[in-house]
């Protein structure tokens, strides 16, 4: 497993892309209809909040406190997302999802928990 980026979910994507962008002078790319900004020499993403959680959560329900739900994700890439997720299940895991394909994101990843409730993604690049 290795470490790729933490995911930074924003509530404004567009007032958090010209900080990091503008006023920091972090380079990178973004998607403006995905809501996601990849500064790759920091390790550092910005993604949607509310995007990201729908992704994560099928029945996602916003909360009332924005400090009640996930602020940042740790993201790792994995050879074979199927292959971790079956050794961490039986290392005692509770995923949040499956592993499953976001063809959106080009990838194949699955969520789940720390002991503190962070949430971590295991992901592969999908090359086809």
């Amino acid at each position: 497993m290795d470490f790729h980026a933490i995911r930074l979910c924003v509530a404004d994507f567009q007032e958090s892309l010209t900080f990091y962008r503008d006023i920091l002078g972090f380079h990178g790319w973004h998607d403006h209809e995905q809501q996601y900004a990849y500064f790759e020499e920091m390790n550092i993403a910005l993604f949607s909040q509310k995007k990201m959680l729908e992704a994560i959560f099928p029945e996602y329900q916003p909360a009332e406190s924005i400090a009640q739900q996930a602020k940042f994700i740790i993201q790792f890439e994995v050879k074979d997302v199927d292959e971790y997720y079956h050794l961490l299940k039986n290392k005692g895991i509770e995923f949040i999802n499956k592993p499953h394909n976001r063809n959106d994101w080009g990838s194949r990843v699955a969520h789940f928990y720390d002991p503190d409730q962070n949430i971590i993604e295991i992901y592969k690049v999908n090359r086809d």
